[in-house]
């Protein structure tokens, strides 16, 4: 055994490192699990809103959640980045902050305002960033969309705010000695882009948020309540039904209203071909003000944040919903709709 004796740096150094807290001291792995999946599907949707925007082909990885301080990202991460901090208003109380670098925040920024490819810079501008902003609201409204359908209540955010910052000075809006989920994804717009985002959650908000999702699962499975069948009361031989596809054919069958269209025989009108449309909202503009319209403009429509979508089949209204994305592409979800009888006035 050696004769030297450890100082009390060296001492305090191997106590810390002994006592040094592993990733499942903070986070499960249910809950790192948990919170990929959540990171998955709400940015995944916000690839495709972003992919509709700038139109190129956006993709995002599944993402990997680690737990650090900001301190931490710092040192490993200081360079010049766009911070966007996200605040959730509705569903969900937090914020979570998304770090892009800067260069890539200018490819974002630049083909919105319709920049060359070959011209973008590397740093962003005033009007860049503005146009990022932009686009992060778009982006993280389409996120919060997706964290709706999967949480299954509405899930709303306040606009995003974006700056530029240094990672190796001092974040103001967040304490650089408390602990954050970290959800870092790579992301790729074709040859342009190839790098990773940050997802930086505070640990307890991110622990509520599973929890949450996770008691919503265990209510939905306590909801499917098992279907009993009855022994048949003869002895002939009977072929079984399935049980999940009978239970769902009478559940549909009892779920549905009597179609109460008095004489009007809806077999002779059934294959009649109707257009549908979603209508966003409206405004009303002067022909100046329209022919100052430009790439990048935005006009300011009549519909509030988070009212409901109006349906129209030709001129009629038969329904309301919220918009959603569904693959690459916009849908609306049905929240309200009108009797039959009225829906069949389109026709006419």
């Amino acid at each position: 055994m050696s004769n030297e004796l450890l100082n009390q740096n060296e001492i305090d150094a191997l106590v810390q490192e002994a006592h040094s807290p592993s990733e499942d001291d903070y986070l499960t792995e249910e809950e790192r699990d948990t919170l990929a999946e959540i990171g998955n599907i709400s940015m995944g949707s916000a690839a495709t809103a972003l992919s509709s925007l700038i139109n190129k082909k956006v993709t995002i990885t599944v993402p990997n959640v680690t737990v650090s301080t900001l301190a931490e990202i710092q040192k490993s991460y200081p360079i010049p980045c766009i911070i966007v901090n996200v605040e959730y208003v509705t569903g969900l109380q937090g914020s979570n902050l998304l770090v892009i670098k800067e260069r890539d925040a200018s490819v974002i920024g630049n083909l919105m305002i319709g920049t060359d490819e070959n011209e973008i810079p590397d740093e962003v501008d005033e009007l860049s960033l503005s146009a990022l902003t932009e686009a992060m609201n778009v982006m993280m409204g389409s996120a919060a969309t997706a964290m709706s359908e999967l949480f299954r209540y509405r899930i709303s955010i306040s606009p995003p705010d974006a700056f530029r910052q240094n990672l190796g000075d001092k974040i103001e809006i967040a304490d650089c000695d408390r602990l954050y989920a970290v959800i870092a994804f790579r992301f790729k717009i074709l040859d342009l882009v190839d790098s990773v985002m940050l997802q930086i959650i505070d640990l307890e908000f991110a622990r509520t948020m599973v929890s949450q999702l996770l008691t919503r699962e265990a209510e939905k499975m306590n909801d499917a309540q098992p279907v009993q069948i009855e022994e048949p009361s003869t002895a002939a031989d009977v072929e079984p039904e399935s049980v999940a596809a009978s239970a769902w054919s009478e559940l549909k069958q009892e779920s549905s209203p009597t179609l109460d269209l008095g004489n009007l025989n809806i077999e002779l009108i059934r294959d009649i071909p109707v257009n549908v449309r979603a209508v966003l909202g409206r405004t009303r503009m002067s022909i100046e003000n329209i022919l100052k319209l430009g790439p990048g403009h935005i006009m300011e429509l009549d519909t509030l944040d988070g009212e409901p979508i109006d349906v129209y089949a030709n001129d009629t209204l038969i329904g309301r919903g919220e918009v959603v994305v569904v693959g690459e592409q916009f849908g609306i979800r049905i929240t309200e709709i009108s009797a039959p009888n009225n829906r069949i006035k389109s026709i006419g």
